[in-house]
């Protein structure tokens, strides 16, 4: 089973680099980048991401990847 992780471009944009480059080592997860994902004044408040259509939050960039290592691993078994 594929996910589906995607992000606001303007979401804290230097710091979520590293949020993108740890999922990518992870199988069957696709990154995408979308200018507008419907939630508007968010990523100017606090990084985020859509997770196979659900919205995750964190305080910070490091605590949303734990966040959406934690969904995918719900989702489809394990991930890094």
């Amino acid at each position: 089973m594929g996910v589906e992780v995607k992000f606001c471009p303007c979401n804290f944009e230097d710091e979520m680099e590293m949020v993108k480059e740890k999922l990518q080592e992870c199988e069957d997860v696709s990154i995408w980048e979308e200018r507008c994902l419907l939630y508007c004044g968010q990523c100017l408040v606090e990084p985020f991401a859509v997770v196979n259509g659900e919205n995750l939050t964190a305080d910070s960039p490091e605590a949303l990847l734990v966040e959406i290592q934690n969904h995918v691993n719900e989702l489809k078994g394990s991930c890094v």
